[in-house]
C-alpha cells in the first residue's frame, strides 16, 4: 500500500467499544482524520453504542461481518484480547494500529505488513470527557508509510505525538500503572476507611490530594515525600496498621517499608 494512496480522511474500522475506543473514534472522527465505517464488538449493543456516536458507522458482532477493504483498523481492546483479534480477524494490506501500552507492535503482524501502535497516554472513563489536546501519543509502525499514518492519527487530536518502541511503552506503562491506578485504589481504600469508620467525606483530603498532585508536578515526586514512613516513625505506623482491617494492614506496612527502604530510614 503505497502512502500517497492514504489520504484523509481514511476509511476506518473500530475494533472494540470500551473506553479508548469511545473516547478516540469520536475525536478522529471529528477532527476529519477519519471516517468509520464500522464498530466491531462481540457484544452487539456496545457496537452499536459507540456507532451511534459516529456519523455513518454500522455496527457488527461478527467477525465475518468486519468490512475487508478499509485503509484503517484501530484495535482498541484490552491488552490481553490484540492477540485473539490478530487471530480471528483475516489478513490484508490495510494499517493495523492497536492502542495498548503493554502490547508489541508485532502482535498485529498475522493480519498485515503495516502494523503499528497508537497509544493515548491517559485513563479513558465512559462519560467522561478527557481534552485529547493534552493527551500524549506515543506511535510506532513497521514500516515508514504506517508511521506516518499513526503519526498523523496523532497530530489530529494532540500536539504531544511521540515515537516510542516496545519496551519504552511498556515501561511507560507500568509507570502509568503505578502513577494511575494504584494510587487511585489506594484513595478508594482511603475512602473506605474514611466512610466506613469515621463517617467523615473524603472530600477532607481533597485539599492534601491536590497538594500532593501539585507536588508532584512541580518536580520529583521523591523530593515531596513526607509522613511517618519516610521520617521512620514506628510508634505511628504500627498504630495506624492496628486500626485496619488484616489485608489493609498487610498493604500499609509494605507501602511503609518500601518507603523507608528507598529512603534508607533505618
Amino acid at each position: 500500500m503505497a502512502a500517497e494512496r492514504l489520504t484523509e480522511p481514511l476509511r476506518t474500522v473500530i475494533i472494540g467499544s470500551g473506553n479508548v475506543a469511545t473516547a478516540v473514534a469520536p475525536a478522529l472522527e471529528r477532527a476529519g482524520a477519519v471516517t468509520v465505517e464500522a464498530v466491531y464488538s462481540p457484544t452487539y449493543a456496545h457496537a452499536a453504542e459507540l456507532a451511534g456516536k459516529l456519523n455513518n458507522a454500522v455496527a457488527v458482532d461478527k467477525a465475518c461481518d468486519v468490512p475487508a477493504d478499509a485503509d484503517l483498523y484501530i484495535v482498541a481492546v484490552k491488552d490481553d484480547a490484540v492477540a485473539k483479534v490478530a487471530a480471528e480477524l483475516p489478513r490484508n494490506n490495510a494499517v493495523w494500529l492497536h492502542t495498548s501500552g503493554g502490547v508489541p507492535a508485532e502482535t498485529l503482524s498475522p493480519l498485515t505488513d503495516n502494523y503499528g501502535v497508537f497509544y493515548p497516554l491517559q485513563t479513558f472513563s465512559k462519560g467522561v470527557d478527557v481534552n485529547l489536546a493534552e493527551v500524549p501519543v506515543f506511535v510506532e509502525g513497521s514500516n515508514d508509510m504506517t508511521l506516518s499514518v499513526a503519526e498523523r492519527l496523532g497530530r489530529a487530536i494532540s500536539p504531544k505525538v511521540h515515537h516510542a518502541d516496545d519496551d519504552t511503552r511498556c515501561k511507560m506503562h507500568a509507570a502509568a500503572v503505578f502513577a494511575c491506578n494504584f494510587t487511585n485504589h489506594l484513595w478508594a481504600i482511603a475512602d473506605d476507611i474514611l466512610c466506613r469508620e469515621a463517617g467523615v467525606d473524603l472530600s477532607v483530603l481533597h485539599p492534601l490530594l491536590k497538594e500532593t498532585l501539585r507536588k508532584a508536578m512541580l518536580g520529583r515526586p521523591s523530593d515531596g515525600q513526607t509522613g511517618p514512613a519516610v521520617r521512620g516513625d514506628r510508634g505511628v505506623m504500627d498504630k495506624h496498621a492496628g486500626l485496619l482491617a488484616d489485608d489493609e494492614a498487610r498493604l500499609y506496612r509494605e507501602l511503609s517499608e518500601h518507603i523507608m527502604d528507598y529512603y534508607g530510614v533505618k
